[in-house]
Order: C-alpha cells, then sequence, then structure tokens
C-alpha cells in the first residue's frame, strides 16, 4: 500500500530544485538591495554638496548687497545730506544690480528716500522696525527674515546698513538693500536639478523664500515640521519626511552659519525606490521562469527514476517469492547495476535453497547433539526451542516445557531477580553476555532439587519480536572440587597460622639464652665466641620477624572479620603515626589527595597501606622519600595509588614481588622478609579486588589496587 506521508522521487527533485534555486534568487535580492543601498548614500553626499553649493550662493548675494550699500554709504551727496542726488545716484546702481530698490530710513523709522518711487513723494514709516533697531544698536549689517512690504506689496527680505548722514559722528540712518524672493528661485532653477527634486530655499525663521515646485503656494510659509526641528538641530544632514505636498521624500539640508539660512533638497521616495523595484520585479520574473524550467526538468528526470525504481520494487517482490528474476536494462546506470545485483541474487537464491535445507538440517543437528543445555525464550519468557541435553540437566521432558515460562527451570527465591536481571539486559541492548557477573547461579530440576549453573545469554530482534537463547551447564562437581580445594586450603592456613603461633615460643627463649650467654660471658669468650653469638641473635631476630610475617599472611584469611564502612582518611592518619619514626628519621614526605570512604576489614586496609608506604619510605637510597596516595572512581569501584620516588623495579620482576618470601635484594642492603607484598595482595584478594604495579628503574613506583563497591554472593539465574 502507498503511503501518502512519504514523499515522491519527482517532489524531492523538486524540492532539491527549490532549494538550490531559491538562495541564489535571495542573495540577488540582497545584492540588489545593497547596491540601492550604496547608490543612496552617493545621492546623499551629492545632494549635500549641491545644497552647501546654494548656501555659498546665497551668503554671496547677501555680501554683494552688503557691498553695494557700502559703496553707496560714501557717497558725497549722503554727507552732505542731499537726498534728491542721493536717490539719482542710488536708481543708477540699481541698473546693474539685482535689488530691486534702495531705501534710507532715518533713527525713527521714517523712510527718506526709496527708489521705488519718485523723489519727494510721501513716504511711510519701516515695516520692519525691529531689523532698525539692531543695525543702529549693533552698527552692523542685518539680513531681515522674509516679511510682507506694503510699499511694494509683495514680500521682500532687507540687507540694511547703518550709515552716517550729514556732518554727525554717529551712525544715525539704515541704509537698505531689498531683494525679491524671485531673485532667489531664480537661483535655484539654475542648478539644473531634475524635476522631481523638490529644492527649497529658507531664511532663518525657516519660511520658504525659494521653491522649485509652487513657489506662489508656498512663499512665506514654514518649511515642513520635521525639517524645522533637523535646522534647529546641525547645521547640515539628512533624513526622510513629507514634503508640504505630502510626499514622503528623502531631504537633504545645509544650513548658513553667518546668515542662518538653509537650503533643503528633497528626493522623492518613490524616485528613489523606482530602480530597486524594477530590478527585483526583473529577478522575480526571471526567477519564476528559471524554477519553472528546472522543475519540470526535474518532473521528466524524476519520472525516468521512478520508472526505473517500480521495476526494482517488482523485481524484488518477486526475489521474495522465491521467483527467477530476469532485468532488462535500465536507462539508470546506478539502478542498472542494482537490478542486475537482484537477479544476480535470484539466480544465487535457487541454487542456494537445498544447502540452506542442508544447512538447516545440520544446525538441528549440532543443537540435539551439544552437552551444554540450549534454551530459547521468546519476550514473554516462554520457551520455545530445548534440546536434548537440556532434558538432560534440568528432567523434564521437550512436550512439558515448550510454550512453558522459563521460570518453572528457576528456583522460586530467585525468580524475581531473575526477571528484573532479564530486563536490565533486554534495555542495555548488547547482543550477549555471561550471567551471574562471574558468581554462583542456581537452576531447578524436575524434581525439585537445586544446582549450580554457568551461563550465558544472548538477545536477538526478529519480525515476531525479541527472543532471548541461554545456554548453560550443570557445574556441580566442579563447585564441589573447589569447596574441597578452599577446605583443603583453609587447612593449610589454619596449619600455618599455629605452627607460626607455636615457633614463636621457643624463638623468644634461644633469644633469651643468646642475651643472657652474651651478659654473663661476654668476658670469658674470644672474639670468634662473641661474633657467633651475635651472628645467632640476629638470626633469632630475623626468624622472629619472619614468624610474626607468616603469622600476619596466615591471618588475612583465618582471622576473618566483618566488613564495616572505613574513613580511608583517617585510616591513613592512624598509619602515618605507626610509621611515624620511619618518616622522621628519613626525612620523608607523606602527601595524599581526596580519599573516599569505603567497606571493608579496618585492621587489614591499614596493614595494606602500611606496608606500600613503609615500602616507598624504605627503598629509596639517595634521596629524601615521597610518598603520594591517592583515589579516583572506576565503573564499579575505587582504584587506589600508592606512587614513591624509591629506587624502582625492574619490569621483569612486577608479577614475582607479590609471591611469598620473594626478595630482589639482600639483607644487608634492604632488611626485610619478603612477605609484605604477599600479604598485601591477599588482602586486595580478600576484598574483591586486584593489585599491580608500573615503576621506572631508579625514578619510583606505582602500586595500584581496586576495592569494589560491591562483594560477590550467590545470585539468580
Amino acid at each position: 500500500m502507498k503511503s501518502k506521508s512519504i514523499p515522491s522521487i519527482r517532489s524531492r527533485l523538486a524540492g532539491l530544485v527549490a532549494v538550490c534555486l531559491i538562495p541564489a534568487v535571495l542573495l540577488a535580492a540582497v545584492l540588489f538591495y545593497y547596491d540601492y543601498q550604496r547608490g543612496r548614500e552617493r545621492l546623499v553626499q551629492d545632494l549635500l554638496t549641491t545644497a552647501r553649493v546654494l548656501v555659498l550662493a546665497v551668503d554671496r548675494e547677501f555680501e554683494g548687497v552688503e557691498r553695494s550699500l557700502r559703496a553707496l554709504s560714501t557717497s558725497p551727496s549722503l554727507a552732505q545730506q542731499d537726498l534728491r542726488a542721493f536717490h539719482a545716484q542710488a536708481t543708477e546702481v540699481l541698473a546693474d544690480h539685482y535689488v530691486n530698490n534702495f531705501v534710507l530710513i532715518d533713527a525713527g523709522g521714517q523712510q527718506l528716500l526709496n527708489t521705488a518711487g519718485v523723489f519727494g513723494q510721501a513716504l511711510p514709516k519701516t515695516a520692519n522696525l525691529a531689523q532698525l533697531e539692531r543695525v543702529l544698536s549693533s552698527g552692523r549689517t542685518d539680513i531681515s527674515n522674509l516679511f510682507f512690504g506694503p510699499l511694494l506689496g509683495r514680500f521682500v527680505i532687507n540687507v540694511a546698513l547703518p550709515v552716517r548722514v550729514g556732518a554727525g559722528t554717529g551712525l544715525t540712518h539704515s541704509l537698505v538693500g531689498v531683494l525679491l524672493p524671485a531673485h532667489f528661485q531664480k537661483i535655484l532653477q539654475a542648478q539644473g536639478l531634475p524635476p522631481d527634486r523638490i529644492a527649497v530655499i529658507a531664511d532663518a525663521s525657516a519660511k520658504v523664500v525659494g521653491r522649485t515646485h509652487e513657489i506662489e503656494r508656498f512663499v512665506g510659509k514654514s518649511v515642513a515640521p520635521g525639517l524645522v526641528e533637523r535646522l534647529k538641530e546641525r547645521n547640515q544632514g539628512a533624513f526622510e519626511l513629507v514634503t508640504l505636498e505630502g510626499i514622503p521624500a528623502l531631504v537633504v539640508y545645509a544650513r548658513s552659519a553667518k546668515s542662518g539660512w538653509s537650503v533643503a533638497i528633497a528626493t522623492p521616495i518613490e524616485s528613489l525606490t523606482a530602480d530597486l523595484w524594477r530590478s527585483l520585479w526583473l529577478l522575480a520574473g526571471f526567477a519564476a521562469l528559471l524554477l519553472a524550467g528546472s522543475l519540470g526538468l526535474a518532473w521528466v528526470l524524476g519520472g525516468r527514476i521512478a520508472w526505473a525504481i517500480h521495476a526494482l520494487r517488482s523485481a524484488a517482490e518477486k526475489l521474495g517469492y522465491g521467483q527467477a528474476v530476469v532485468l532488462p536494462a535500465l536507462p539508470i546506470r546506478e539502478v542498472d547495476e542494482v537490478a542486475r545485483a537482484i537477479s544476480k541474487a535470484s539466480a544465487v537464491l535457487a541454487q542456494s535453497g537445498q544447502a540452506l535445507s542442508a544447512s538447516e538440517a545440520r544446525m538441528r543437528g549440532i543443537l540435539e547433539s551439544a552437552m551444554d543445555a540450549i534454551i530459547t525464550v521468546d519476550a514473554d519468557q516462554r520457551i520455545v526451542l530445548y534440546n536434548r541435553a537440556a532434558e538432560r540437566i534440568f528432567g523434564w521432558p521437550l512436550e512439558q516445557v515448550l510454550g512453558k515460562r522459563l521460570e518453572m527451570l528457576i528456583p522460586e527465591r530467585f525468580r524475581t531477580a531473575h526477571a528484573e536481571h532479564v530486563g536490565r539486559f533486554s534495555a542495555l541492548g548488547t547482543t550477549s553476555r555471561s550471567m551471574g557477573g562471574g558468581t554462583l547461579i542456581y537452576g531447578q530440576r524436575a524434581s525439585g532439587d537445586e544446582f549450580p549453573i554457568e551461563a550465558a545469554i544472548s538477545q536477538l530482534d526478529t519480525a515476531e519480536g525479541k527472543v532471548f537463547s541461554v545456554i548453560l551447564r550443570d557445574v556441580t562437581a566442579r563447585v564441589r572440587a573447589h569447596e574441597a580445594l578452599e577446605r583443603s586450603n583453609l587447612d593449610l592456613q589454619q596449619f600455618a597460622y599455629i605452627a607460626s603461633h607455636d615457633l614463636k615460643t621457643p624463638l623468644r627463649s634461644i633469644g633469651g639464652f643468646v642475651q643472657i650467654l652474651e651478659k654473663n660471658y661476654a668476658d670469658k669468650l674470644d672474639d670468634k665466641a662473641l661474633s657467633l653469638i651475635h651472628r645467632t641473635a640476629a638470626a633469632v631476630k630475623r626468624l622472629e620477624q619472619l614468624t610474626e610475617d607468616l603469622l600476619s599472611y596466615a591471618r588475612v584469611n583465618s582471622e576473618v572479620r566483618p566488613f564495616v564502612p572505613v574513613h580511608c582518611a583517617e585510616m591513613l592518619d592512624e598509619v602515618l603515626q605507626l610509621l611515624d619514626a620511619a618518616i622522621v628519621g628519613r626525612g620523608a614526605r607523606v602527601s595524599c589527595g581526596e580519599l573516599p570512604e569505603i567497606i571493608g576489614d579496618r585492621t587489614q586496609l591499614v596493614q595494606l597501606f602500611l606496608n606500600l608506604i613503609g615500602n616507598g619510605i624504605k627503598y629509596c637510597a639517595d634521596r629524601a622519600p615521597v610518598v603520594h596516595v591517592s583515589a579516583r572512581r572506576t565503573e564499579h569501584a575505587w582504584e587506589f595509588s600508592v606512587t614513591d620516588n624509591g629506587i624502582g623495579i625492574d619490569a621483569r620482576h612486577h608479577e614475582k614481588i607479590f609471591e611469598v618470601f620473594t626478595r630482589l635484594h639482600t639483607q644487608q642492603a634492604y632488611s626485610g622478609t619478603g612477605i609484605g607484598l604477599a600479604i598485601c595482595r591477599r588482602v586486595v584478594q580478600r576484598h574483591g579486588g586486584r593489585i599491580w604495579l608500573t615503576s621506572t628503574l631508579g625514578e619510583g613506583s606505582t602500586f595500584c589496587f581496586t576495592l569494589p563497591d560491591t562483594f560477590p554472593e550467590s545470585r539468580p539465574a
């Protein structure tokens, strides 16, 4: 049945085309946008330069008016108060000047002459008294903002210069040059800006003086609100706003620090983004055409691949039913190779059918002739395979156990633990492992008798679910032999313990007699006799030490004490107190890392550390001994290390030194009996661990041993 959730090869190819094409299209779009941003930045810089040029042009216009006013202020007619002659002179200046008219105003604001009219006509007072006061009080030229001139009946701009009229010494009058907004309009038009650019010249109060678009509508009005705030903050910049016409635009502006007048140039956002959108639409159209063509090609190729795969599917189904398969050449090389392989496999399977039947027969023969019991159970622990060896070992015939639960072969007291063990093994996912972890496990015969076994378990996932196979062996005879050997070893240990203990009394007597002989007869004996007495005393002392070490060696297993929690740090302090004389005498330094709390025989553990640390102090020839004790956590045990800087041990002696009475040095070089490390190994083995060493001659040795977390006990199958 075809699954609707699994995509077809055609959809996969279509997705691949999209995955390959879409990033390229997105990258092109990003590049277009990046180019737009760079073009926008260049435009801002160009427009800012144009705005600065226009600001300078406006300032130059004001400077030209000021120069004309200063030239007129030096006229003799003005000094002689001949206003008629001065009127005629000022009128002549206007012929070649962009100033609309000149005005002479006295300190009271009365216009004395105005070239906009004939001399002698009645003139009103000035409409800009504030500018007159600024000019006369400051003595400097002043540029007014745009205001309505009543005499001319239009908006004007005054450039006023303080002058002296007559023979007086003070500045008593204001000579004014009047400019019209139309003059600034010409300055804007002379720049030849593109039609979509909106350029504005504004006075110091941000009122429109000149504008490239709809000047009649906006002259005298304030510029766009956003521009007003920006002009107060900075003298130049660029930002986006909505123009007075309501058009979103990018505005670049510059403000004169001298006159306070400013120029702003706005570019509609629509004009800025037109090229970008045109490029993006072209890109989208090209991408759509490319995607459609690629998808069409993918559809055709996908169809050819799908046809070849359908041919393989039919062949595979025939192969599954054991039918002969012969496929024609397919149009795709890899698929054709698979087709040839299927055809070859069909031929091989046809030839191997009989071989498989023979193999199954041989396997049944092996199972039935095996000396070990082989039992297979399903996921519900029901027996599905049970060979003849299992019948012999458990006493149950095949027909009485098939389909029954495995627990019928396990003692009742172990069944719960067995189920937990199998559950953990199944969860681990390992294919096989031994059962019992090296300890005895037990089975139950048809008679109800329990008997020790060894077993290994394996698991296999099949179409019907998991199956578990157990291979087990009756080890009753071996267990009995082992128990007999343990009893024999215990007897030997007990004998060694008693013999060593009984030897101590006569040795003490011999030692006492030798001391008495030396004390009472030393003056009556020659040097040879005294030497023999001294050698006898030394031999007795060494024999006493040997006897004591033999007792310690025998006590490891003969004097069995229960295991209790042992704080290793506290135990090490006790060991160092016992070794205090040796540590001080040799100038030794003993250190340790963080040590754990373990479970064991405290007395034997003290003896273990005492021997290892004592050896590290003793076997150090030409330098102060340094010994370090450390411990680290492993999977199921603590691993301890005792490291020294002593003489080291050759690698060929690493196993030999743990044997009883093994010494690598003479008694004169280093004293001892050769039993200490044998005691260490026996203590570690009794605790269920192992001991070994690494060493470098002349540099030192490291003795390592493990102490497990748990200790052996009988567990179920």
